[in-house]
């Protein structure tokens, strides 16, 4: 994503005459070309969805069902990824307000354009704010050791997963229940408190996919020290290679194509 896609560089650290650390124009092409995977992964999802629910077309459906057991995965890398990412740049307040000005400017367009398809807290909304929070708390961040962040991190991950249901802790064994009030709540969607009438047509709110981006941004540190395998530096594959450097325009710009593409099949006969 071009003011959001990561800047995968490294500084030169000095090593042995026997070692080299790769400089800092040093892109580690192979976390390109997976993030270019998962967001490719997405846009089929979301094809999926539209066929199946907005041109109504139920032969599709076991595809979808398919492609909605499979998507975590997918997720889990993408966002791991952005958070890695983000250690190794020097601008997240800046990216962050300007990848929310366009997550924002997507809300309005689908408000407008595609109210069936509403966006209110998609994932470009998450990664906003999580750049900002990240650029906020880094200094505080530092302090931790990095095995420690992560293990922190995730564990934060496990015990706000359950938000959405009304749990803080490990869900459905030892949880704290949250207050019906604070349930009822309509303005902590952003939170993954959403009552009856939120909907989002993409819906990723900040617990506990936070922590899973702080938690690549602990991994981050790794890279940025160069301790990564020498083979995840060369490309392998293009197109992915091209996708996952251009994330931000592949996202916002596929749901109006693919919208279109669909449309044009199912008002012509085509399909």
């Amino acid at each position: 994503m071009k003011d959001m896609k990561p800047i995968l560089e490294r500084e030169l650290s000095p090593m042995s005459q026997s070692q080299s650390k790769p400089s800092l124009k040093t892109r580690i092409a192979l976390i390109d070309e997976i993030r270019g995977f998962c967001i490719l992964a997405m846009i089929l999802h979301h094809a999926l969805f539209d066929i199946v629910y907005l041109f109504n077309d139920s032969w599709f459906m076991p595809l979808l069902q398919f492609a909605e057991s499979i998507r975590i995965p997918f997720v889990f890398a993408f966002v791991g990824i952005s958070g890695l990412s983000s250690r190794l740049s020097h601008s997240n307040a800046l990216r962050g307000v300007k990848l929310l000005g366009i997550a924002l400017g997507l809300t309005l367009v689908t408000w407008l354009v595609m109210p069936e398809e509403l966006i209110v807290f998609g994932i470009l909304h998450m990664l906003a704010f999580c750049m900002l929070i990240f650029a906020l708390l880094r200094p505080l961040l530092d302090k931790a050791p990095t095995w420690l962040g992560i293990v922190i991190c995730l564990l934060l991950f496990v015990l706000t997963s359950n938000v959405g249901n009304g749990q803080l802790g490990i869900p459905n064994l030892l949880y704290w229940q949250i207050p019906e009030p604070v349930m009822q709540c309509e303005w902590l969607f952003p939170f993954g408190i959403t009552t009856s009438g939120f909907y989002s047509a993409d819906y990723f709110p900040l617990f506990p996919w936070l922590f899973l981006f702080l938690a690549g941004s602990y991994v981050g540190v790794w890279f940025k020290e160069g301790r990564y395998p020498k083979w995840m530096a060369p490309k392998r594959i293009p197109f992915l290679d091209f996708v996952g450097r251009h994330t931000l325009w592949v996202y916002v710009i596929h749901q109006p194509i693919v919208y279109g593409i669909l449309y044009v099949i199912y008002n012509c006969n085509l399909a």
